[in-house]
């Protein structure tokens, strides 16, 4: 008798779980542009601007925290709102010098600048307030 019970009481549950399933997951949300601009800098600035060990200058000492929001700021590489005013952008897009390409002598050329989409991101990523990413 109690294993009736027990057998009754267990396909209930089972009954009540399959009745009411649960929702497919919608669609993976877009990455906000704080998450588009430090993938940008992660994949083509920190292998030089901050990863261990390296010093990569820039033209007043080493920049190897590409990806510390807060020297960034503090820094005025990045000057929230300002993209005309922020170096990140000026070294990037209007000058074009970074990132920069090695060839097998470990000499620095122009060939790997950012794409117009990155650019345009960092460019975004300024102009609306330089939103810091997590």
């Amino acid at each position: 008798m109690r294993l009736t019970l027990l057998a009754i009481a267990c396909f209930g549950a089972l009954a009540a779980g399959c009745a009411s399933p649960k929702p497919a997951p919608g669609p993976v949300p877009a990455p906000t542009l704080e998450q588009q601009a430090y993938e940008v800098l992660r994949n083509r600035c920190w292998g030089c601007h901050g990863e261990p060990g390296k010093k990569a200058y820039g033209e007043t000492g080493a920049v190897d925290w590409i990806l510390d929001y807060d020297k960034l700021i503090d820094y005025s590489l990045v000057i929230p709102g300002k993209p005309g005013k922020s170096r990140l952008v000026y070294i990037t897009a209007v000058e074009g010098k970074m990132p920069r390409a090695f060839d097998e002598n470990g000499i620095p050329s122009l060939a790997d600048s950012l794409t117009d989409d990155e650019q345009q991101v960092l460019i975004d990523w300024v102009k609306a307030g330089a939103p810091r990413w997590r």
